[in-house]
């Protein structure tokens, strides 16, 4: 098997593995009906000895805020291989050759959004984020009208957003990372291919500005073909904001909207504000669901990046278990110090070293990028001694100023 890009004369057939994995009901692929929507990511594929493809992938490279600070990202997506082909392996050896490819480019963790959250933990990624999925009777949110200025000049303005207003989105994104770890930093190209443009129906995207600052946008489709309004649905897929009132004014953009929907549906901040604010909080649902997971790539080159603050000094050895990444399956000699984080493999040989605290690759993701706490996963059993009793005090403490816990809101598909 041989690991390599897919070469532009058969992104047909990589095309058939994606309507076959992901839309089966709509038929074998058509190249005449397929869509011209470009994209942002690199096609990868393993190859047997004729050349044949079995499994194909593909890969983004993206920023994303953690802890503060704009790290390079693999988003991994379109993973797939024909049932011919299935249960040999072959998914297994893609996702390796893919962390190694990783690796090699200097990127320390991958993000990816799972079919199936089981199959991907197999793997060693783990959820990194949750989301609000808030439905409401657009009158509901008329509270709204209580918290900020409806006109005048404080209200300030709605206006639909196009390719040209990339720099004020930019700026917004700035301000929503200050709030929400794992937030990306769209390129222009993304900003034009991916949020502008919707994979079937463009969606609409609109902003709301005060005084020439872009603070808040969203991003909406409509039902399609509503024969009725009272059942027509506002399906609201992202929204940013740089402060709670552009939350609020986006909320009062929606309700204005209650003369063509029934309901509104919102796919919001973790944190988002909301039922504790409405008239009848009978009349709205909101929803907790998972988003994509993550994996460290690199485990000492990513740990070696953290910065904790305030400063601390420790030393500690970390056992790490990663199945598919075997230079992540080791135990690690971890030194805190002020202003740095050294990594490196222990002295001793592995299976004499009663490591301080142990941890699968996942766990210690969600550790990274800040979604679960020492304490939460400690209780989980995620995060145990080397001998899987607790963890001392003193190595608990130390972990806990290394991994403070963040709150985190991944946002994009991809």
């Amino acid at each position: 098997m041989e690991y390599r890009p897919v070469p532009d004369e058969r992104t047909d057939e990589f095309a058939a593995f994606m309507r076959y994995a992901f839309a089966p009901a709509e038929g074998p692929y058509d190249p005449d009906e397929a869509d011209d929507h470009d994209t942002v990511s690199e096609r990868r594929g393993l190859f047997d000895a004729g050349d044949d493809l079995v499994a194909v992938c593909a890969h983004h490279y993206f920023t994303l805020r953690i802890r503060g600070v704009d790290r390079d990202i693999a988003g991994l997506s379109a993973v797939a291989s024909p049932p011919e082909h299935r249960r040999q392996g072959n998914v297994r050896r893609l996702l390796r050759e893919s962390l190694t490819e990783y690796r090699d480019r200097g990127v320390d963790l991958s993000v990816l959004w799972p079919f199936e959250y089981p199959f991907y933990a197999s793997f060693g990624w783990a959820t990194a984020s949750r989301y609000r999925r808030l439905t409401a009777p657009p009158d509901q949110l008329g509270f709204v009208d209580e918290l900020i200025a409806s006109d005048g000049d404080a209200a300030g303005s709605f206006r639909p957003l196009d390719e040209d207003d990339y720099a004020a989105v930019r700026s917004l994104l700035a301000s929503m990372a200050e709030r929400y770890d794992l937030t990306m930093a769209w390129t222009e190209e993304w900003w034009r291919e991916r949020v502008l443009q919707g994979w079937k129906t463009d969606p609409f995207v609109y902003g709301w500005e005060r005084d020439g600052d872009l603070r808040g946008l969203c991003r909406y489709t409509f039902d399609d073909d509503p024969d009725d309004a009272e059942e027509a649905v506002m399906r609201v897929s992202d929204i940013a904001v740089a402060d709670d009132e552009a939350w609020f004014q986006l909320l009062r953009f929606c309700r204005n909207h209650d003369s063509q929907v029934g309901e509104v549906r919102i796919r919001a901040p973790p944190d988002a504000l909301l039922l504790d604010l409405v008239a009848d909080p009978s009349a709205v649902t909101c929803e907790v669901g998972t988003g994509p997971m993550a994996r460290l790539v690199d485990v000492a080159a990513a740990l070696e990046t953290l910065d904790p603050n305030p400063a601390t000094e420790a030393t500690l050895s970390l056992s790490v278990d990663d199945a598919l990444a075997p230079w992540n399956d080791a135990v690690f000699r971890v030194v805190v110090a002020p202003g740095s984080v050294s990594v490196g493999p222990h002295d001793a040989e592995p299976e004499s070293v009663e490591a301080d605290a142990a941890a699968d690759v996942g766990a210690l993701s969600q550790l990274y990028v800040g979604y679960r706490s020492v304490d939460e996963l400690s209780r989980a059993g995620g995060l145990a001694a080397g001998d899987g009793g607790e963890l001392d005090d003193d190595v608990a403490a130390a972990l806990r100023a290394l991994f403070p816990p963040r709150t985190t809101h991944f946002r994009e598909g991809f």
